[in-house]
Parts: C-alpha cells; structure tokens; sequence
C-alpha cells in the first residue's frame, strides 16, 4: 500500500476480511481499521495480516489469499 496511513485504530472482534468465493473462499481477521490518504481523497480500509507474508500487515483491498484469490469485502460474525 503506497497510500499514507493519517489514522489508525484497533478493529472490534468478528470484523474478516473475505477473499474469493464458493469452496475456495477464505478469510482474514482485520486486525485495524485505517484511514489513508489516496488520489481520490480518504478511504477507511481493514488492515489485515499479509496472507503472503506474515511479517506484514497490509490494506485487505490490496492483498491476495494464495489460495481463493483478491479481496471481495468485508465481513463480520458476532463472537460468543
């Protein structure tokens, strides 16, 4: 991610990161939420462990699952 992180903040529980769908799907708990600067103005994006390598932490819109693929959405399953 090139774009500058201006704010971060730590995600509530049950926030994923979903990638791909059907069978192959996967998913990634976010782990923050940041607000970065881009071309077309502030985003808020879900900061996720690198799927990759696991010594990053990366925007979820940018990573790729090696397995089911791109970034689809967001997603959240209350916890018990």
């Amino acid at each position: 991610m090139s774009d500058k992180i201006e704010n971060l903040i730590p995600a509530g529980d049950g926030w994923r990161a979903l990638f791909g769908h059907g069978s192959a799907a996967a998913r990634s708990r976010i782990v923050g939420w940041a607000v970065v600067a881009g071309d077309e103005g502030p985003q808020v994006v879900g900061m996720v462990v690198d799927p990759n390598d696991p010594s990053r932490i990366v925007a979820a819109p940018s990573a790729t699952d090696p397995e089911a693929g791109a970034f689809t959405r967001y997603g959240f399953a209350a916890t018990k």
